[in-house]
């Protein structure tokens, strides 16, 4: 269904109010009235209509609060606070890691609801599909639910079916947060160097990918491959004769929560053994198949039987090109080598931005890094702190983490806390260090250094072929005088704002004085008309109250 630009504007508006609603009632009024929101609109008539509830119950943290208003927002909103739980350099740790308790738990549709997305999709009942369904989920997630069902040869299978009318849902949610980012870009200096247009971008084409299952289906197949020659790792098989964009059968994974300490026992499991498996497979996911699970938390590890591991919804998958690869190598070998200038450079990699503003400063800050901390952090296996300290640095100087790494360094953080709750004694540092210095070594073997020459001496042959056309094509519009230079400015739109704001307060000021000196002039001749001096006073000083009004107004703000 396609809405008129006026019908998506009312919907907007009607959600806004909604969101504004809750916000305030979960403490962030102050928030609100700071970026500028308090004062829409909407705000306005839910203030008129006394709709505007204050927050009450127990004081909680900012990232508490906001799970709970993202929770009661609904799917979306639940949706972004999970991505956000991946950027601790934009939010803070300790705001991402309240999020990530975010729980995408709903109440189950009825079946009925349900079974008309598989007539839609594959022109069946899933009594038809299936040589038996059990219509009680034993998931339901805000995006879609999952079925235990059975084939006719007998397998077991789980059955991921898309919530229906959840695709118009998430598309209205995410025009309306763009439009609020796009408003706080242009409006909330604070926010501006977070790319709040970029984010909910980010957030828009993460969800998307979860709304088609012929993606999901295309990843878990590249996993299976990737893992083919491993008898540990177990990746469930798609049946693609009973999978389309919204629905997708796998099979059933016969598995216990690897948190499940207590299963263990009876599935010939050891808990160490285990929490290594776990953090190498992660480290082979990154450092040799450049395709990683973007969120390893217990509940999509099962352990199987004899230390074997499955690893479950690998929808949420993160995807690296060979550099990337390379310069969290780097990182993570300027660290173990303790090389503080090393470190600076594979930390700027990792960042969407050129450089910090103090360049300087951040040297000092990670030297001191390296030397302080960085040893009692590689004695102690803690990959997770080093990376939480990275980030730290990073956000502190304004600059953002590209994207693609928030979700890698998240990933390596979850596994390492999965595998230390297994095992607390458990060194993270041995197991990534192979994977991170072979991919090192592997650089200067005599195959990759040919390759790369001849990946350069491409790039050159090209380089040459193109340049000569590239500069007589400038020359000749040089000669015609088309050559036009682009300046980039910032904040000239607001330095003429005040300059025009200044040369009304200035003509104010001067009708004002003229109205005073003709009034004064009136006032003292001896006709009617010395009334109508009085009355140019009284006008002067209206004028002049208002002229000090506005003075006083904007240097408050």
């Amino acid at each position: 269904m396609h809405y008129t630009r006026l019908g998506q504007r009312t919907i907007n508006a009607v959600r806004f109010a909604e969101v504004l609603q809750v916000l305030v009632r979960h403490g962030f009024a102050d928030l609100l009235r700071r970026a500028g929101f308090h004062d829409s609109l909407p705000a306005r008539m839910l203030r008129g209509l006394n709709l505007m509830e204050a927050p009450s119950g127990e004081p909680a943290t900012f990232g508490q609060r906001l799970c709970a208003a993202l929770t009661e927002l609904g799917p979306t909103f639940i949706k972004f606070g999970q991505v956000l739980s991946t950027r601790p350099d934009l939010i803070g740790p300790k705001i991402a890691d309240d999020l990530r308790e975010l729980q995408d738990q709903v109440e189950p549709l009825p079946f009925d609801a349900m079974s008309a997305v598989f007539v839609q999709e594959l022109g069946h009942s899933p009594g038809e599909l299936y040589a038996a369904f059990n219509t009680v989920p034993v998931a339901s997630a805000s995006l879609s639910q999952v079925y235990r069902a059975t084939l006719a040869s007998g397998e077991a299978v789980a059955v991921k079916v898309l919530r229906p009318g959840v695709e118009k849902t998430i598309e209205s949610d995410i025009n309306l947060m763009r439009d609020i980012a796009e408003w706080a870009a242009g409006h909330v200096e604070d926010v501006k160097w977070l790319d709040p247009v970029g984010i909910v971008d980010e957030f828009a084409r993460s969800v998307r990918r979860e709304l088609d299952f012929h993606i999901e289906a295309r990843i878990i197949e590249t996993f299976r491959k990737n893992f083919e020659d491993s008898e540990s790792i177990f990746i469930p098989r798609v049946h693609r004769e009973l999978s389309t964009q919204r629905v997708l059968t796998m099979d059933w994974v016969d598995g216990a929560r690897i948190d499940r300490i207590e299963e263990y026992p009876a599935r010939n499991c050891d808990p160490h053994a285990i929490a290594v498996l776990g953090c190498e497979t992660v480290c082979r996911m990154v450092f040799e198949h450049r395709m990683f699970h973007a969120d390893p938390h217990p509940g999509n590890i099962f352990i199987l039987r004899d230390n074997r591991i499955a690893f479950l919804d690998l929808g949420m998958a993160g995807h690296l090109e060979r550099t990337d690869v390379t310069a969290i190598a780097d990182l993570f070998l300027a660290i173990f080598h303790e090389d503080s200038e090393e470190c600076v450079e594979a930390i700027l990699n990792l960042s969407a931005q050129g450089g910090p503003d103090d360049r300087t400063a951040m040297e000092h800050e990670i030297a001191d890094f390296i030397a302080f901390e960085a040893h009692a952090i590689i004695g102690g296996g803690q990959v997770a702190k080093g990376i939480d300290r990275a980030i730290q640095i990073l956000r502190k100087y304004n600059l953002e983490l590209a994207p693609r790494f928030s979700l890698l360094l998240k990933a390596l953080g979850t596994v390492e806390t999965v595998g230390r709750n297994l095992d607390p004694q458990l060194d993270f540092v041995t197991i990534v260090q192979p994977y991170v210095e072979h991919l090192v070594y592997a650089r200067y073997q005599p195959q990759q250094v040919m390759r790369d020459l001849r990946h350069h001496a491409n790039a050159y042959l090209k380089l040459s072929r193109q340049l000569p056309r590239d500069l007589a094509h400038l020359l000749y519009q040089l000669r015609r005088g088309r050559v036009k230079f682009q300046v980039h400015h910032e904040h000239l739109d607001n330095l003429a704002a005040t300059i025009d704001r200044s040369s009304n307060r200035n003509a104010l000021s001067m009708i004002t004085a003229a109205i005073i000196i003709g009034s004064s002039l009136l006032i003292t001749t001896v006709s009617p008309l010395s009334r109508l001096g009085l009355a140019g006073f009284i006008f002067a000083g209206l004028l002049g109250a208002a002229l000090i009004v506005s003075i006083l107004w904007s240097r408050k703000y």
